[in-house]
C-alpha cells in the first residue's frame, strides 16, 4: 500500500506531502486500496462509479457532488495511477481547495493526459495552483477551466506559463476574463507554439484587451480552433481580426458570434477573408452586421480565388432581397459552401412582434413588461441580457415561436448592443416605449 497524505491547502507554499514511500511487496498500481482508506479515514463513502474505472483509461464524473473530501480522496488515489489518461471532474464543487489537491497530484502524476475542472469555481487560489503545475507537468495535452470564476488578476498565473506549456487545448471560457486580462493573454498567445485549440468565449473581452487577443492570433503558428464568442470586440477589436485573418493561414475555425460588431466592423474583416486561405469555418452571427454586412462577408469570399471556406453563420442576420441573392451567388461559385441563415421571407410581409405584443397587452392589462425586467435585473442596472429576457418571456408564456420571440427581443434592444435598456419605460407609457425601441430598430436595420 502507498500512503501519500495531500498537505492542507490552508498551509503555507505548495509542498504536497505526496513523497512515495519505499514500495511495498503487493504494489497498488491504480490506487484502489489508497481510495478506500482515504475514504474511510475522511469518513466519506467511496463512489462505486470511481472504484469501477480506476482501470480504466478514462474517468467520467461530471456531476457527482464530490465536494473537498470527495476530490482529496481521489487525488491520492491518482497519484501512482498509471492507467487513467483522461480525468473529468466538472460540477463537482471542488472550490479552492479541491482544486489544489488535483494540481498536487499532477505533480507527481505524468500519466494524465487530458484533465476537466470545468465549473468548480475554482478562484484565484485554485488559478495559482494550476498555474504552478504547469510549470512543472509537460504531459498535459487538454486542460478544460469554464465557469471557475477567474478574474484578470487570475490570468497572471496562467499568462506567464502559456508562452511555453505544452498544451494543445485550452479553454478559459465563462471566466470574468476582462480588458486587463486580455492584455496579458495576447502575448502569450502569440509566444505559444503547441495550442490548437482555444476557447475565450463568454468573457468579457473589450478594447485593448481584446486588440491584443486577435494580436496574439495574428501571430501565433499552431492555432486552428479559436472561439472569441460571446465577448464585447465591438468595431475596433473587428480592426485587428481582420488583420489576423489577413496574416494567419493556420486557423481553420473562427467564432466571433454576439461581438457588437457593426457593419464598419465588417469592411475591415473583409479585407481579411479577401487574403485568408486556411479559414473553413467563419460564424458572425447575433452581431448587427445588417443584411448589407451579410452581403460584404459572403462577397469577400467570393472574391478570394483561395478559399477553402465551408461553412458561414450568418444566424440573427435579416435576410433581405439583397443578402438573398449574395447567399445565391456565393453558392454558385463555392458549391461546397454552406450558409447558416435567418429565412427569406420572399413574397411575405415582414412579422413585427411589438405590434403583436401591443396588441397581446392590450388583452393581458395584468401584465407589466417594467415588472418583468425589474425581476431579472437583480442589481438595479436598469437593463437586462437578451438571454434573461428570452427566459423571462417564457416563462410569461407570450404567444411567439422562437424565432417571433427572438426578433421581439432584437426589436425591444434596437440599437445591437446585445442587452435591453429599460429606464425609459419606467418614465414613458407603456405603448409609447415600445414605438420608441421599435423606430430605433428600424433605424438601424433600415437596410434590411
Amino acid at each position: 500500500r502507498v500512503d501519500n497524505p495531500i498537505e492542507s491547502p490552508t498551509s503555507d507554499g505548495y509542498e504536497t506531502d505526496l513523497e512515495i514511500e519505499e514500495e511495498k511487496a503487493n504494489y497498488d498500481a491504480t490506487g484502489r486500496e489508497v481510495y478506500v482508506n482515504q475514504c474511510k479515514s475522511l469518513n466519506i463513502i467511496p463512489v462505486s462509479y470511481f472504484l469501477r474505472h480506476m482501470q480504466t483509461t478514462e474517468i467520467q464524473m461530471s456531476h457527482h457532488g464530490l465536494g473537498t473530501k470527495g476530490t482529496k480522496a481521489i487525488a491520492l488515489a491518482l497519484v501512482n495511477n498509471t492507467t487513467v489518461l483522461k480525468l473529468n471532474l466538472s460540477d463537482n464543487a471542488l472550490e479552492a481547495e479541491g482544486g489544489q489537491y488535483i494540481a498536487n497530484m499532477l505533480r507527481e502524476n505524468c500519466y494524465i493526459t487530458v484533465l476537466d475542472l470545468c465549473e468548480n469555481n475554482l478562484g484565484t487560489t485554485g488559478a495559482k495552483c494550476l498555474g504552478d503545475m504547469l510549470h512543472i507537468n509537460v504531459n498535459l495535452k487538454e486542460v478544460y477551466l469554464r465557469g471557475n470564476s477567474f478574474t484578470d488578476k487570475d490570468i497572471e498565473h496562467f499568462a506567464e506559463v502559456m508562452k511555453d506549456f505544452r498544451l494543445t487545448h485550452f479553454d478559459l471560457s465563462c471566466n470574468c476574463i476582462g480588458e486587463k486580462g486580455g492584455l496579458l493573454l495576447g502575448p502569450a498567445i502569440a509566444a505559444n507554439e503547441s495550442l490548437e485549440y482555444l476557447n475565450l468565449s463568454w468573457n468579457n473581452l473589450r478594447r485593448k484587451g481584446a486588440i491584443a487577443v486577435a494580436n496574439g492570433v495574428k501571430n501565433n503558428v499552431m492555432l486552428k480552433h479559436c472561439n472569441l464568442a460571446w465577448n464585447g470586440f465591438g468595431d475596433e477589436g473587428a480592426v485587428a481580426l481582420g488583420e489576423a485573418l489577413r496574416n494567419n493561414t493556420i486557423i481553420t475555425w473562427l467564432d466571433i458570434s454576439h461581438n457588437r460588431i457593426t457593419v464598419e466592423g465588417v469592411k475591415f474583416l473583409t479585407k481579411g477573408l479577401e487574403g485568408n486561405e486556411g479559414l473553413k469555418h467563419f460564424d458572425i452571427s447575433h452581431n448587427p452586421i445588417t443584411s448589407t454586412g451579410g452581403c460584404q462577408i459572403l462577397e469577400s469570399f467570393g472574391k478570394n480565388s483561395s478559399t477553402v471556406i465551408e461553412t458561414v453563420e450568418l444566424k440573427n442576420v435579416r435576410v433581405n432581397d439583397d443578402l438573398w441573392s449574395a447567399i445565391k451567388e456565393s453558392k454558385k461559385a463555392l458549391p461546397d459552401l454552406t450558409v447558416i441563415h435567418q429565412p427569406y421571407m420572399e413574397g411575405r410581409k415582414k412579422p413585427n412582434p411589438i405590434a403583436s405584443l401591443k396588441e397581446w397587452l392590450s388583452h393581458n392589462k395584468h401584465f407589466e413588461l417594467v415588472e418583468v425586467f425589474k425581476r431579472f435585473d437583480e442589481e438595479e442596472t436598469m437593463e437586462v441580457t437578451k438571454e434573461m429576457l428570452f427566459e423571462a418571456f417564457q416563462q410569461a408564456h407570450l404567444p411567439f415561436d422562437k424565432n417571433n420571440m427572438e426578433l421581439l427581443i432584437d426589436q425591444l434592444d434596437g440599437e445591437g448592443r446585445e442587452v435591453v435598456v429599460y429606464s425609459g419605460l419606467i418614465e414613458t407609457e407603456q405603448n409609447a416605449w415600445l414605438d420608441e425601441r421599435l423606430t430605433k430598430y428600424n433605424t438601424l436595420h433600415k437596410d434590411d
